[in-house]
């Protein structure tokens, strides 16, 4: 859902005019760049639809853990077990078949402008872009969350969500053009507890950390930066699509302000 917000971005791109030479997106950034390329301003629509359709799933946020009382610690700790007990709550098929909800079964090259969805090899951990092909398994692939969806095959390679090692694909939209506009969208970092905070808290913690610590090196590569406030969002808040894309909208347009104004650094 926070990854909605780039629908709201790309509507006042367009309606500023702003030609879009090339679009890379990790995991929900392929996935909504994608469905903006297919419907443009009708993606939004189709997202609701998603939301509606009984398609869309409740899913423990872990950030959660030893926190409120004690019924709700143990709520959440009984549906994380459940989570970590399963070898995967998505086959590769049920995958495609969700992402093919959104998207046209159709080769990326046949998108209007050039894109890249970028993924994470399971086995190497390398980045990998994915430019040609089917765009319904290269969207897949960059989003398959690793544990919550098996590993989706691409030319031999086992892929998983992208964001494990760019969440912000800066260098893969370098390659098709500048300036690059990176639109960041990430979770904010747990408000943490000293001494209070369980093991899986703590460790779920630091790791995030260390994605910030990332995400910060990968936003100083890029020319200009969109943010919009989104971070407090669940990735599955499904009540908020309007909130999200109202988001993306007023951080664009707060932008393109800055930039009329001579404030927003090249």
């Amino acid at each position: 859902m926070r990854g909605v917000a780039h629908l709201g971005v790309l509507e006042v791109l367009a309606a500023k005019g702003v030609e879009v030479v090339g679009m890379a997106g990790t995991s929900s950034g392929a996935l909504l760049g994608a469905l903006w390329l297919t419907l443009g301003p009708g993606a939004v629509e189709r997202v609701r639809a998603f939301v509606t359709s009984g398609r869309a799933r409740s899913m423990p946020d872990f950030h959660e853990l030893g926190q409120g009382s004690l019924w709700q610690r143990a709520k959440i700790t009984l549906r994380v077990v459940h989570v970590l007990l399963r070898r995967s709550l998505l086959s590769e098929a049920q995958m495609l078949d969700y992402v093919r909800f959104f998207l046209p079964d159709e080769p990326i090259e046949a998108l209007a402008v050039p894109f890249v969805a970028v993924a994470t090899d399971t086995l190497t951990g390398e980045e990998v872009w994915l430019s040609r092909g089917s765009l319904v398994r290269a969207v897949a692939a960059s989003s398959a969350m690793p544990g919550l969806v098996n590993p989706i095959a691409v030319d031999g390679r086992f892929l998983q969500d992208g964001g494990a090692v760019a969440e912000i694909p800066v260098r893969a939209a370098r390659s098709l053009g500048a300036p690059v506009l990176a639109v960041e969208v990430s979770e904010g970092l747990p408000v943490g507890h000293p001494g209070k905070d369980g093991v899986a808290r703590a460790m779920l913690r630091a790791a995030a950390m260390g994605w910030q610590a990332l995400r910060g090196r990968l936003l100083a590569e890029a020319d200009f930066v969109i943010a919009p406030k989104v971070n407090h969002l669940h990735w599955a808040d499904y009540h908020a699509v309007d909130e999200a894309v109202r988001a993306g909208r007023e951080a664009a347009e707060a932008f393109f302000s800055r930039l009329g104004s001579g404030t927003e650094a090249a």
